[in-house]
């Protein structure tokens, strides 16, 4: 059974200019801008995901311009430790990161990874965020140790980013034992608001924004050729993925 204790989220330290009244704003600026690409074409959808993307990198460099964090982010490339968490995303981010593997994989490495998507989503489904990173089930899409798909990343893990890659393999390795790693809650939060943004702009738009669990609703995507056209018709093709974890948006 999934763990349904209420999770601790990164909170942006005290007087941080980034209030919950602007984080709202942002919200609601994403929602407006990117109304009229949630509820386009196709290709729009996945452009909706592809600027959401983009606002949130530009909302966190402007941040740790103004408010650096205490110690440099220690996120590099190699660094996979938190790549075991449940993560979780929005159809067009799905969609977007679909698209992206069918773009650029050669037909065997498509199928080597729809098979690894496979298995991971059979071991992870219906597991909480605890259970998850007790499991220690690997990211399908992590490729030596690196994430294949770092341009579309989803907006979580583009947003959770470690002051102590140490601190986050010790977290890992003992989830129960061991703290988890110092976080730029700043830049979390902001891509928790652009993440929210888009997910109004798609329901407003009578299609499902719903939160999904990452590895779920990517099978669906690569192994469903109509998934999309079914998701732009407003029907429920991601039901089975759908996060009922409480806690809303979190990595």
């Amino acid at each position: 059974m999934a763990n349904t204790s209420k999770r601790r989220l990164p909170v942006a330290p005290p007087h941080s200019r980034w209030t919950p009244d602007l984080l709202a704003a942002i919200v609601e600026g994403e929602r407006r801008a990117l109304g009229p690409l949630a509820g386009g074409s196709a290709e729009a959808v996945v452009e909706a995901a592809a600027q959401a993307s983009g606002r949130a990198a530009e909302l966190e460099r402007a941040a740790l311009a103004r408010e650096p964090p205490p110690s440099p982010i220690a996120c590099r490339e190699g660094c996979s430790s938190c790549c075991v968490s449940k993560v979780v995303a929005v159809a067009p981010e799905v969609l977007r990161i679909a698209d992206h593997l069918r773009a650029t994989l050669a037909p065997d490495a498509f199928a080597a990874l729809l098979g690894r998507v496979r298995a991971a989503d059979e071991h992870t489904r219906g597991l909480g965020r605890r259970e998850r990173a007790h499991a220690g089930v690997p990211c399908p899409l992590l490729v030596e140790d690196a994430c294949s798909v770092h341009e579309v990343r989803p907006l979580l893990c583009r947003g959770w980013t470690s002051l102590d890659a140490s601190a986050c393999e010790r977290h890992f390795a003992d989830p129960d034992g061991a703290p988890v790693a110092p976080a730029y809650a700043t830049g979390y939060e902001l891509a928790t608001a652009v993440l929210a943004g888009l997910s109004l702009a798609a329901r407003d738009a009578g299609r499902d924004g719903a939160l999904l669990e990452l590895t779920a609703a990517l099978r669906i995507a690569l192994e469903r050729p109509d998934a999309k056209e079914r998701w732009l018709g407003g029907r429920p093709v991601f039901a089975g993925a759908r996060d009922t974890e409480p806690g809303g948006a979190g990595a």
